[in-house]
């Protein structure tokens, strides 16, 4: 997924939506600036589908929901990402359009073009935004960090391990099934 950053200055959501851009590519706005990125590849979903898939199921008929992206999130008034996946256990942030307020949890699968962003501008982003896990897959070393912001602590689970959270009683990930190798991204 390549990273582009266009020049100029966005101050509201409003501002954003009105922006031309190719439909094609995925566009976030943080702090005023706008970030765009190519599609993703088969990988990429595959780890994401696997992921949202285990998500949804466990949490069908409950209060907490989880959107797969692209679902515009409205952090601040001149921030709107487009996470991978998010979890969200208040209804009150869910609109017709976005996401209002930050997400329990927010899910980015890495691509090799916008890892350094995921890890670094999004990272700070979604902790000051009061977003309580940050769970970055990596699936070029089949892992998966789970970051508790709030407390400043991560956890890295491997492609053997079942993912829990504090945020969901009793769920796990089966990472097992997160990671499969049977995609060839060279084809």
């Amino acid at each position: 997924m390549a990273l582009r950053k266009e020049q100029g200055h966005y101050h509201t959501y409003e501002d954003w939506l009105r922006i031309e851009h190719d439909k094609s590519m995925r566009v976030e706005l943080i702090d005023g600036d706008i970030y765009m990125f190519a599609s993703p590849t088969p990988r990429h979903q595959a780890v994401l589908g696997e992921i949202h898939g285990q998500l949804f199921v466990y949490l069908r008929k409950k209060r907490c929901k989880v959107y797969m992206g692209p679902i515009d999130v409205r952090l601040e008034k001149d921030t709107v990402v487009v996470p991978d996946a998010i979890v969200v256990c208040d209804p009150n942030k869910i609109t017709k359009s976005s996401v209002n307020g930050a997400p329990d949890i927010v899910v980015e699968v890495l691509s090799p073009s916008t890892s350094q962003h995921d890890k670094l501008v999004k990272f700070e982003l979604y902790r000051r935004s009061n977003v309580l896990e940050y769970w970055i897959a990596d699936p070029v070393n089949n892992i998966l960090t789970v970051h508790l912001l709030p407390h400043n602590d991560y956890i890295i689970y491997d492609k053997h391990s079942m993912l829990t959270t504090n945020i969901l009683p009793g769920f796990e990930i089966d990472l097992s099934l997160v990671f499969y190798e049977d995609l060839n991204e060279d084809e």
